[in-house]
């Protein structure tokens, strides 16, 4: 692949980020683990997002539930209504126990649940988070593999430059159905959400730069043992790598994300402060 003209450079800021997985409960608590410092965590089998109404909740699978609680805490923590915010929610490979599921029901012949039928469609985690804050703004859902995050980021960051509007991106990904993991070996749970903005100034937010160029890159190395496993082997996770540059305030560095096998997503950090 070679680029026929210069791809700009998009200057985009976080404006709120939320964040739940088996070691931490929110952006605070992963903050604290990508320092090094210690957070207690109760065991859970997964977020309990309130936001979705009792009876549908008990109901959601992992993937959604993940994904809006990390949701709803992004559009809190960047105090903007939920309900005005286009969203892109991304994952690995979905939710490959529903897959599973649907697979072996069919092969044998046997009727399919109502209730998991319905949420084995790649957008139930949008739809359960755009029916909830009764949000009407554009979504997509979007899969990438391993190249997920990076993908992912970039559309979120044409649409919010094109719009000259906030947008939520929300990745997450559940631990891979047995039968899945020669493909993809993932035990862990995770999830992040980003909101971003391409036609903001807020002093207080940090303050990044985008674009493509022309050269392989493999993901990062992360320096954090306590995630270093979960970044390895969960697409979603690999967004780790852009939130380990502002776990350290005033930080100023770059990553590439690999977009292809000839191009990166090249990110610069260019204050890191304040949130």
């Amino acid at each position: 692949m070679t680029l026929s003209a210069k791809p700009p450079v998009i200057d985009f800021q976080i404006l709120g980020i939320g964040a739940w997985g088996e070691m931490f409960r929110s952006w605070q608590d992963l903050s604290a683990v990508l320092r090094g410092e210690s957070v207690e965590c109760e065991p859970s089998k997964g977020p309990k997002p309130e936001i979705i109404p009792a009876n549908e909740r008990r109901r959601a699978p992992l993937t959604v539930r993940l994904a809006v609680e990390s949701s709803t805490q992004a559009a809190r923590n960047a105090q903007l209504d939920p309900s005005k915010l286009a969203s892109i929610f991304v994952s690995g490979l979905g939710d490959t126990q529903l897959s599973d599921y649907m697979c072996k029901t069919l092969a044998d012949n046997s009727a399919l649940s109502p209730t998991k039928f319905h949420n084995s469609v790649h957008n139930a985690a949008a739809g359960y988070w755009t029916i909830s804050a009764g949000c009407h703004q554009a979504s997509s859902s979007m899969a990438g593999f391993g190249e997920s995050v990076s993908l992912a980021l970039m559309e979120a960051l044409a649409q919010s430059q094109s719009e000259q509007k906030p947008i939520l991106i929300t990745f997450h990904d559940a631990p891979c159905s047995e039968i899945f993991k020669n493909v993809l070996k993932n035990d862990t749970a995770f999830t992040a959400s980003l909101i971003i903005g391409t036609g903001t100034s807020i002093a207080s937010k940090p303050t990044f730069t985008a674009t493509i160029i022309e050269q392989a890159s493999d993901w990062p190395e992360l320096d954090c043992a306590a995630v270093r496993n979960c970044y390895r082997v969960n697409p979603a996770a690999k967004i780790l790598a852009l939130l380990d540059l502002l776990s350290v305030e005033n930080s100023s560095s770059s990553l590439l994300m690999p977009l292809s096998s000839q191009t990166s997503l090249k990110v610069t950090s260019v204050n890191s402060t304040g949130i």
